[in-house]
């Protein structure tokens, strides 16, 4: 995927993880900044005011900030800038006053990331390192699907509440069974047949990004074994965001086996 040596390309996928949003950038003001979240005793060679070049990856509110500036509090294990140097800024903790603030995890020379910009100019990828936060979600989804029980392809063949009946409160996991009718196991002790499947179907803060099947659904179902309690009910529940996938992602956890 890169020309980078294999020490360099860790490097930079672990950047790429802790920071939500780098940049290139060329430093126009050393010691200032135009944001009173930054008290006076920080405003020192270690804060800087950096003019964004290049985005290489951001949440969708930040990929527009190329041209405009930043403040960075530089960090303390990397070395000191001055005005007119630039370099590949890697930066979380973001703030607002009148700009916005970063504070820098990592750090990186600009050149060390032309490839990936230069390589985005004649890809579909829509920022530099669109492809390595691709490569690392798919590292973790084989890391999920690794601790999971069960790894099966299958179609939703029903639904229904279980659990005890009377009121629930806005904080109850609201239980549902979901009928997934298997089709091919990828790992676990499985055949093909029907599995019943127990999920929290409620919208709380708790349970609400854990999938909810729906009838007729078919995909790719990372399943775990229910806990003793509830056991009675299914031999496996969905409890994590990633426990459902669309089917073609079967090859993104091939390809890492």
């Amino acid at each position: 995927m890169t020309d980078m040596s294999p020490v360099k390309h860790e490097e930079l996928t672990e950047l790429v993880r802790r920071a939500p949003l780098s940049f290139v950038g060329t430093v126009t003001r050393v010691g200032g900044t135009s944001l009173a979240a930054v008290p006076a005793e920080a405003r020192d060679d270690r804060t800087a005011v950096v003019r964004v070049d290049q985005v290489l990856h951001a949440p969708e509110a930040f990929g527009q900030l190329a041209g405009s500036e930043v403040t960075v509090q530089l960090s303390p294990d990397e070395g000191r800038m001055a005005v007119g140097g630039r370099a590949a800024f890697f930066t979380q903790g973001m703030v607002y006053g009148e700009g916005l603030g970063v504070t820098e995890v990592g750090r990186l020379p600009a050149e060390a990331v032309q490839h990936h910009v230069s390589l985005a100019a004649t890809t579909a990828d829509e920022q530099p390192f669109t492809s390595v936060q691709r490569e690392i979600r798919h590292q973790d989804l084989a890391a999920h699907a690794d601790e999971a029980d069960a790894v099966v392809v299958g179609t939703v063949a029903g639904l229904r509440r279980v659990g005890r009946a009377g009121r629930r409160s806005e904080h109850s996991p609201d239980w549902w069974l979901a009928s997934i009718d298997v089709t091919q196991v990828e790992s676990g002790p499985l055949g093909k047949g029907t599995v019943p499947v127990l999920y929290p179907n409620s919208r709380d803060a708790h349970y609400y990004r854990v999938p909810k099947p729906e009838a007729g659904q078919e995909g790719l179902w990372l399943l775990h074994a229910t806990q003793e309690d509830q056991r009675e009910l299914a031999p496996y529940e969905l409890v994590h965001p990633e426990d459902y996938q669309p089917v073609h992602k079967l090859a993104v956890l091939r390809e890492r086996r």
